[in-house]
């Protein structure tokens, strides 16, 4: 096995076992309060995780996608906003608790303009 290919097996434990978990709760979350949500993961030879966010009055979903840079054993995590793409490159142990949450409290705020409270709860005020 090389190196490339120990990442991807490590990255698909990362989003299976952290990232998806998050994204499902958050999924729930948003149907919760209106939204429609739905997430996908993809276990191939480039393994990623998507959480598709629309309000039912808008015409274009927003996105936040967890997926590998696997020429450069990075994970790349890309909210897509209509026309507007934000992209963070970062180490597979970016694929925690605390800053997939972060990342997607700051995606709801943008993508509906909806707190994800059930994360301030865990955190210290001011997390986000």
């Amino acid at each position: 096995m090389n190196s490339q290919e120990n990442f991807r097996d490590a990255l698909r434990v990362a989003l299976v076992d952290c990232a998806a978990l998050h994204f499902e709760e958050a999924a729930r979350y948003a149907h919760a309060n209106g939204l429609e949500a739905h997430t996908q993961l993809r276990n191939d030879e480039r393994p990623e995780l998507h959480l598709t966010l629309k309000r039912p009055s808008d015409g274009v979903p927003c996105i936040y996608r967890i997926g590998a840079l696997t020429e450069r054993n990075l994970v790349l995590h890309e909210k897509i906003y209509g026309q507007e793409v934000q992209r963070l490159e970062a180490p597979l142990e970016s694929i925690n608790q605390t800053l997939v949450e972060t990342e997607l409290a700051a995606f709801f705020i943008k993508a509906a303009a909806l707190p994800l409270d059930y994360v301030a709860e865990r955190h210290q005020p001011g997390f986000i």
